[in-house]
């Protein structure tokens, strides 16, 4: 009966939430963004109590069921322009308002007693993100373009100072960490969630930002403080890589963010080995801007970094889970990685007119990050019938992605979901190999 009473009171608070802000818009005193955000942090705050509330996730899946199926009511009828205009006022598409309530009940199932990190992920998604983008929005003037839209360097730069205080404050008062260690926390961390929020549109923040940053923190809770500023250096390295050639690759604002994400991501669970491939990638994508014709010069969005982390991090993610021994899930991250350079240079060959795949090129490029491998081999027994595979593969792969692929001059928005299906499709004999 208690139960039941907390969530008529949630969703009453929540209810009003909404109205309230939906007066402050259509009496003149609050804009569309800043009502949208008040009610983002609101929502969050009073998702903070949920465990003092409740000590089943299954009540808060239920109360997240109730939520979802009330927002879809209000975004599909009338009722989203009185009450639903403080969420759906904003011109922009964005389903972030029905993922908050999943990810919140989501974080709830994750955290099973570890309430600090639940804390922190949630003030990640309300407090940060409120902060950054109300920042943005007012004091904005450095413009980046991603994905996701327009971002601002000052809207980042306040997102990630709130998210160092959001993480750091409550492990410096819960927990037994020691200082150096929190700070070192905080700045990973914080620097991750900085990239989810600038790189991933459509309102998939809200779930990309508390459900990694949990994760994250969860993982890197228990390092030496030793490892953690290793971590952190690698992923400082790899952002000061990213921005400081930026004038020689074509990767937008959201496209660089997630380069980092995916390379911080191969290098914590692949090690030095899968850092090494990722890197052969990058600089031979600057190689081939640098010799592309001005004219001819296009930027890429995160959707290409998209198509080739699926793949390759499925491997890593099989390496984690156990199913793969550490240093096969590497060599199959590797492997994977050197089918997609090859089909990645006959995408290339179709833009620019030429006849064919050039698969001996292709072949040279996929050998190069196979040397990345090296140090991995003397613990595989199928070693050389992995790569003898893998090169041969690369060859129907290229070929077919080149024949795939639209010429320049006929767009072709789903050019990275070809790729993604296919480097997937090379993908599984290995997973054969292995298993």
């Amino acid at each position: 009966m208690l139960i039941c009473l907390y969530i008529l009171l949630i969703l009453a608070s929540l209810s009003g939430l909404l109205v309230l802000a939906s007066i402050g818009i259509h009496r003149g005193r609050l804009k569309a963004e800043t009502a949208r955000k008040i009610v983002h942090a609101g929502m969050g705050v009073i998702c903070l109590s949920f465990p003092l509330l409740f000590k089943s996730p299954v009540t808060v899946n239920i109360l997240a069921g109730i939520a979802v199926a009330s927002l879809l009511a209000v975004r599909l009828t009338p009722l989203r322009t009185t009450i639903g205009s403080s969420l759906f006022a904003v011109e922009r598409i964005s389903i972030g308002d029905l993922l908050f309530p999943i990810s919140v009940a989501w974080l709830f199932s994750l955290a099973d007693g570890k309430f600090t990190l639940y804390t922190i992920a949630l003030l990640l998604l309300t407090l940060a993100d409120t902060v950054g983008a109300l920042a943005g929005s007012k004091y904005g003037k450095k413009i980046y373009y991603t994905f996701a839209g327009k971002k601002s360097v000052e809207g980042s730069l306040a997102f990630l100072a709130t998210a160092f205080v959001c993480i750091a404050i409550p492990l410096y008062l819960t927990t037994n960490i020691s200082l150096p260690t929190i700070l070192t926390l905080a700045c990973s961390v914080g620097l991750f969630a900085t990239a989810v929020e600038g790189a991933a549109g459509s309102g998939l923040d809200n779930l990309l930002i508390p459900i990694g940053s949990f994760l994250l923190l969860d993982y890197h809770i228990t390092l030496t403080g030793a490892e953690l500023i290793f971590r952190i250096s690698i992923l400082l390295v790899i952002l000061a890589v990213l921005v400081y050639t930026r004038k020689l690759h074509t990767l937008d604002g959201g496209a660089i963010l997630t380069a980092l994400i995916y390379t911080f991501a191969a290098a914590t669970l692949g090690g030095l080995p899968c850092l090494l491939a990722c890197l052969v990638v990058l600089i031979r994508h600057i190689i081939v801007q640098r010799k592309m014709p001005q004219h001819l010069i296009v930027s890429h969005t995160l959707a290409i970094i998209v198509a080739i982390a699926i793949p390759t991090l499925l491997w890593l993610t099989l390496g984690v889970k156990g199913i793969l021994t550490n240093d096969s899930a590497q060599l199959g991250f590797i492997c994977s990685l050197a089918m997609i350079i090859s089909m990645l240079h006959a995408g290339t060959q179709k833009f620019l007119g030429y006849g064919s795949a050039s698969l001996l090129t292709g072949i040279s490029l996929s050998v190069l990050v196979l040397l990345s491998s090296l140090s991995l081999l003397s613990s595989q027994v199928s070693w050389k019938s992995t790569i003898l595979l893998t090169l041969i593969l690369t060859i129907p792969l290229s070929h077919s992605y080149y024949l795939w692929k639209r010429s320049r001059g006929d767009p072709d928005p789903t050019y990275w979901l070809k790729l993604c299906l296919l480097a997937l499709l090379g993908t599984t004999p290995l997973l054969l190999i292995f298993l």
